[in-house]
């Protein structure tokens, strides 16, 4: 993979300040297999979601840069872990996305063993974000990996994304949908679930907040 684009962002910083929020963020690594994660000696924050549900938008703006995440306009197209430095003191792991039904079997089944190796393998994993389309609310997919969590005993942080497509009070409902869904089916969730926009910056300083709580653990 080539390294992402690294200019800064030119829109106004949205993170709180902190020892992290609002740093220089590197692209370390796009690894394809375990043999290319970087030492584990960093803690780190996984994020996690379905193919499309706006990941890379995401951590784009959380670390105020522009591409520093590719923005893939084919979903499923993302093959590689992808790792990003804050400050050398903590690392953001962007995950290949899953439930894209036009991905081959195949292609899905090597996707799954690196996720799953880097699941097994990083004891400086602090918690998985896990992005979830506000429109369409707890999936399948979603669910599988709520379970996975739960039988390696890996917390997460619900975020939902996607929120500026709903108005106002269509998003107050499927919110409540979404917190009482997953009270149901776990208790490994670290809170409610945050409503962020990538598009004009909403929640992305209490979700600051939120990592800033989960790095600092351990």
């Amino acid at each position: 993979m080539n390294e992402p684009d690294a200019t800064p962002s030119t829109a106004a910083p949205t993170s709180p300040p902190g020892s992290l929020a609002g740093h220089p963020a590197l692209f370390l690594v796009g690894a394809v297999s375990r043999h290319q994660f970087p030492p584990d000696d960093l803690p780190e924050i996984a994020f996690a979601g379905r193919s499309n549900v706006g990941k890379s938008s995401l951590l784009n703006r959380l670390l105020n840069r522009r591409n520093l995440a590719r923005v893939s306009r084919t979903p499923g197209r993302t093959r590689e872990i992808n790792f990003f430095s804050i400050r050398d003191q903590a690392r953001f792991v962007d995950l290949p996305g899953y439930g894209f039904a036009a991905v081959g079997r195949q292609q899905r089944l090597v996707w799954d063993r690196i996720a799953e190796s880097y699941f097994n393998e990083r004891r400086c994993l602090r918690g998985v974000i896990l992005l979830i389309d506000l429109r369409r609310g707890l999936l399948d997919s979603d669910l599988e990996l709520i379970a996975y969590l739960e039988t390696r005993g890996i917390g997460f942080l619900p975020v939902a994304t996607k929120i500026d497509k709903l108005n106002a009070n269509p998003r107050r409902q499927a919110l409540l949908v979404l917190e009482k869904e997953l009270k149901q089916q776990t208790k490994l969730a670290m809170s409610p679930p945050l409503a962020v926009s990538s598009l004009d910056s909403s929640g992305i300083p209490t979700l600051w907040e939120q990592l800033e709580k989960i790095l600092s653990t351990g």
